[in-house]
């Protein structure tokens, strides 16, 4: 039953749709609910929420934090969180910084290689949103040396490429705190793109798990039946409850669809949202 998405981006972030035309889509897609979980803010949620109301759709407001792990990057996802939490922004407006940091340092390693960025125009570009790497990507593009976002990070952004420049991050722990402390569910994002052996999984969702994390994303765009049994049984085991979203981002990934993932292969009921807030309201973190 196709009802709920969990995991979407707008322009606030990384989409390439508002927030409010991001709810437009999802009611014309005949869903219930949809959490808006932009990188590292929660700016588009007003936004989306007005929306919602005019459009009797559901908006779970929540973001997405990237958190260091053994040299890699996993992410968290946050559900019904307070965007108004000062801890929060206070460590929303940090990570802000160091990404401009991160940014300039990007700036000038392209231009050693005749690729000319301008910050400031890209921040004129996308007002409001958090700029980072697809932002690049979308710079890339324009100078004709990539053919699309997924193109320009394989090629030059991700991990161990030319422009990749590592910025620094949350620990698992210190983001599942502060998803607690705003009000909101955690869940660990798209577990699988972590590449983790049997003992790197295990750690991990041990790490969770004792952090206080209280999702998994198990339904997945692209993740077949078989791999999203295989993490259904992982949160089983360790406690976690089963989250599902597309990692929706509008044209800038044409390949995923909001709801339904890359080829129908998403299908989520309301009915996991509520257990997972059912769950977070009988946890007790005071152990």
């Amino acid at each position: 039953m196709r009802e709920i998405d969990l995991h979407t981006h707008t322009n606030i972030s990384d989409g390439s749709e508002s927030p409010a035309d991001a709810v437009a889509h999802a009611k014309a897609l005949g869903l219930k609910a949809i959490a808006i979980t932009d990188h590292d803010t929660a700016n588009g949620v007003p936004e989306a929420k007005a929306a919602g109301e005019k459009l009797g759709v559901e908006v779970v407001g929540g973001l997405e934090l990237g958190c260091g792990w053994h040299g890699k990057e996993v992410h968290m996802l946050a559900y019904d969180i307070d965007p108004h939490n000062e801890k929060l922004n206070d460590t929303l407006e940090w990570i802000v910084t160091d990404r401009d940091e991160r940014n300039k340092r990007m700036v000038d390693l392209m231009a050693g290689d005749g690729i000319v960025i301008d910050l400031d125009r890209l921040k004129a570009e996308h007002p409001g949103s958090i700029i980072g790497r697809p932002h690049f990507a979308l710079c890339l593009i324009r100078a004709g040396l990539a053919d699309s976002v997924q193109d320009a990070f394989v090629r030059y952004l991700d991990p161990g490429r030319k422009y990749y420049i590592r910025r620094h991050f949350l620990s698992v722990e210190e983001a599942a705190e502060l998803i607690r402390g705003a009000g909101g569910v955690s869940a660990i994002a798209h577990p699988m793109q972590y590449k983790l052996d049997d003992e790197g999984m295990t750690e991990l969702m041990e790490r969770a798990r004792d952090a206080g994390v209280s999702g998994l994303e198990c339904y997945y765009s692209g993740y077949s039946p078989e791999v999203c049994a295989r993490l259904q049984a992982i949160a089983d085991a360790y406690g976690f409850c089963a989250t599902a979203g597309s990692d929706w981002h509008g044209s800038h990934k044409p390949h995923i669809e909001m709801g339904s993932g890359m080829h129908g292969e998403l299908s989520a009921p309301y009915e996991l949202l509520r257990t997972l807030r059912e769950r977070e309201k009988c946890h007790d973190f005071s152990n």
